[in-house]
Formats: structure tokens, sequence, C-alpha cells
């Protein structure tokens, strides 16, 4: 069994400044995972991901922890209304046990949606036209591998 204070030691390790736990995973492996969660939405939208972004960000609250934000677009499919491509979405979610965050209506046809995923991605949809939606995917913090 290994000593109390030096489990303790190794745990501070991995806190970083934020009094929490990061895990370490590349910032290959984050994008990966972010991409996953995308492609995942882009097939309940039934369209394919547009103009795709993404890259590392710093995390608030630690010293050197990351975070991998994915920015995209992508349209409505033809023929549908927003709100209505929103709700599939937020039924995919809550089916996978996601924990919804923010769902709103505004306007006529323009709506929010965000949830948090078990695994700690953020992930987020909202209409920009009546046609297309942005979608912004951020992962937890995690520390890079040493």
């Amino acid at each position: 069994m290994r000593p109390v204070p030096a489990l303790l030691a190794g745990l501070l390790l991995l806190t970083a400044c934020s009094g929490e736990f990061v895990e370490s995973k590349s910032e290959a492996d984050t994008t990966a995972l972010v991409q996953q969660h995308a492609d995942a939405l882009a097939g309940v939208v039934g369209e394919p991901l547009r103009d795709p972004a993404t890259g590392p960000m710093p995390c608030s609250g630690t010293r050197d922890g990351y975070a991998v934000q994915g920015a995209y677009n992508i349209d409505v499919p033809d023929g549908e209304e927003p709100r209505a491509t929103l709700g599939r979405v937020r039924s995919d979610w809550t089916a996978k046990g996601y924990e919804i965050t923010d769902d709103r209506e505004i306007g006529a046809y323009e709506g929010v949606l965000a949830a948090k995923t078990e695994d700690g991605f953020s992930l987020d949809i909202e209409t920009v036209s009546r046609d297309a939606f942005a979608v912004l995917l951020h992962s937890p913090c995690f520390a890079r591998p040493s």
C-alpha cells in the first residue's frame, strides 16, 4: 500500500491549481472526442457538418490545463423547421442521459439547445438563420501528458 502523503502529492500534481482532478489526455485524442460528438450530432440532424474549426484553449482555474473547442455550421434539413430539428436533437440527448443546460425558443423559428454529457463535454446548437445552425462543442479540462 502506498503511503498517504505520496498518494496526496500525486493527486495534487494531477489537479493543477483548480483543486479538481484533471485527467491527462493528448490534444489529438481530445480533438478526436470532440469530433465524435460533432459527428453524432450531424447524424441526428441528418446533414453534414460545414466549416469545421477545432483547437485547444486554456481552462480557467488551471495552470496548465486545456480544453478543445469545436465550432461548426450545419444546415437545417430541406423541408424541416429548425425547431423540429432541435426537438429531434433534444430527444436524442435526453435518451443518452445528457443534462439539458439550456433550451429556449427565440423569435419565430430560432432556438438554443445546450447539454452536458456524462463525460463532461458541453454541446450547443443554435439557429443562425431559418436554414442553418451553429454548433459549439467544448471538451472538459485535461492535462497534457508529460
